[in-house]
Formats: C-alpha cells, sequence, structure tokens
C-alpha cells in the first residue's frame, strides 16, 4: 500500500461512502463503512482505482461535488464487485444463513 497523507486518505474514505451509497447492498454496508474503507485502503486493485478516481476529480476541479456513477467508468464494475463480496463475507450475512460468526461456531 503506497503511504497516503491525511487530507488524501479522507478524500478516498469520502469517495468510497460515495461509491457504496451506489451498491444495492447499501443498506448492509453502511452498518460496516468504516471496516470497508479500511479494506479498500489496504486493498492494492482497489486503492489505486480510488485513487485514480480522486485525482481524476481533482483534476476537472469537481472534487467537492457530488460522486456520480458515470465519472467511475470502467471501473464500476470492480467497486460493485468488490461491495458484493464484501456484503456477501460480512458477519450480518452470515449469521442469516446460519454460518460463522453465529455465536462464534461455524454452523
Amino acid at each position: 500500500m503506497v503511504a497516503m497523507g491525511e487530507t488524501e486518505t479522507q478524500q478516498i474514505a469520502s469517495l468510497m461512502a460515495a461509491i457504496i451509497a451506489f451498491s444495492p447492498y447499501r443498506k448492509a454496508l453502511a452498518n460496516i463503512e468504516p471496516q470497508i474503507v479500511r479494506i479498500a485502503l489496504e486493498n492494492r486493485q482497489i486503492s489505486a482505482a480510488l485513487t485514480r478516481l480522486a485525482a481524476a476529480r481533482q483534476q476537472r476541479d469537481v472534487s467537492a461535488a457530488p460522486l456520480k456513477r458515470a465519472e467511475l467508468g470502467s471501473d464500476i464494475r470492480l467497486f460493485l464487485e468488490f461491495l458484493e463480496y464484501i456484503h456477501f463475507a460480512s458477519p450480518a450475512f452470515l449469521a442469516t444463513v446460519g454460518e460463522w460468526p453465529m455465536e462464534g461456531k461455524r454452523g
């Protein structure tokens, strides 16, 4: 992972929160947003895509404007598949299907 400054990390976190809002799993994911941001920053592919997105928005001078789905370009699939994976791997989802971490035991 490339070291980022605090401002850049905050921008990336804001972008990830906005991307979560595009996901069909947004309600469930909102509860674990801080963890998603942490994972996204630690994942090379997602972090690189977020960094590209932040740079493109800054270059177009739209950093403060709400993120538009169209701005995600070809990375939209990457982001949505990442969020889908997070959703189906989340403790909340696993508990609904009787799998771990339900009372700390595998079902």
